[in-house]
């Protein structure tokens, strides 16, 4: 098969997204052609058109990469990708949107008030608390505040990078991250529990070598890790994702637990989560690129 790997893009994780284009592409051809394009680069329409590929392995991070922009492109164009649908690719993007289907659906996730440009609200669960864009991923513009007088300058850090920001609650816990590989017959890859000696899991703990750990299994009682399980599936299908996400959950010393946040597009870099979880799953990195072609291939034959 032709496969176009889109990686790069202009979202503030071009760097990451370059690197998972590169890992992705490197283990796809070993069977197939291969074509890495960059969506921000001159031509790029052209390019697509010209190479004409049965599969477009999507390893754009952020922005219009995981959005539903490339994914409604794509289907304009009649052309099949990897992962989820324009749709979930927009709502789980959106964690303002996102956490409000999970309340709905009374999957828990912090509480939170949308944040406004103009005052700084008052927090009615306290401090701290955290500041997030609503539509960036790589915990980018992401502030822990821990007293009113910080609230302003995190709200202006975050509003910076997005137009929509929201402040939620501070949760105390152990962070894991579970993944799932599937469309409706779906596979739950081992949970991971990630430490870092930072304040958060935020993008050097993420993307530097020896900024975090992943710790497999998780050190939590395991009828915690069933619930998690649960409830990372349960989200998987509210949000109708499909291919591959990964879901962020806290979970406290009580066993109460929430969700953070759904990544759609995950990251693909030698230091990221998905692919560990799947090694330790005993699929190798080869073996899941060619399984989230096949995925993309199948939801975009059936729809």
């Amino acid at each position: 098969m032709k496969i176009v790997v889109l990686c790069g893009g202009d979202s503030p994780e071009r760097e990451v997204s370059l690197v998972s284009g590169k890992s992705v592409a490197k283990a796809l051809s070993k069977k197939h052609r291969v074509f890495r394009v960059d969506p921000a680069s001159k031509g790029f329409f052209n390019k697509l058109i010209k190479i004409r590929p049965d599969c477009v392995f999507i390893a754009l991070h952020g922005g219009k990469g995981e959005n539903g922009t490339i994914q409604g492109f794509l289907e304009t164009l009649k052309i099949p990708y990897t992962g989820s649908g324009v749709c979930a690719s927009a709502i789980c993007m959106n964690k303002i949107v996102m956490k409000k289907i999970l309340i709905f659906h009374n999957i828990p996730t912090p509480e939170f008030i949308i944040a406004s440009k103009k005052d700084a609200p008052e927090v009615p669960f306290g401090f701290p608390c955290v500041v997030k864009p609503a539509s960036l991923g790589s915990t980018l513009g992401i502030s822990i505040i821990e007293n009113p007088s910080q609230l302003k300058t995190g709200l202006r850090r975050a509003f910076e990078l997005d137009s929509e920001v929201f402040i939620e609650k501070f949760i105390k816990g152990k962070e894991i991250t579970i993944g799932i590989i599937g469309n409706e017959k779906l596979q739950v890859l081992p949970p991971i529990e990630i430490r870092t000696e930072r304040k958060l899991y935020d993008y050097t703990a993420k993307y530097k070598k020896g900024g975090s750990q992943h710790i497999i299994p998780p050190e939590i009682e395991q009828n915690f890790l069933d619930v998690a399980q649960e409830y990372a599936i349960k989200t998987y299908k509210v949000l109708g994702c499909c291919g591959c996400a990964r879901m962020e959950i806290i979970i406290q010393e009580d066993g109460r637990m929430f969700i953070l946040d759904v990544n759609t597009v995950p990251g693909l870099t030698p230091l990221s989560l998905l692919p560990d979880a799947a090694k330790h799953a005993g699929i190798s990195f080869e073996s899941l690129c060619e399984k989230l072609i096949e995925l993309g291939l199948e939801r975009c034959a059936k729809n």
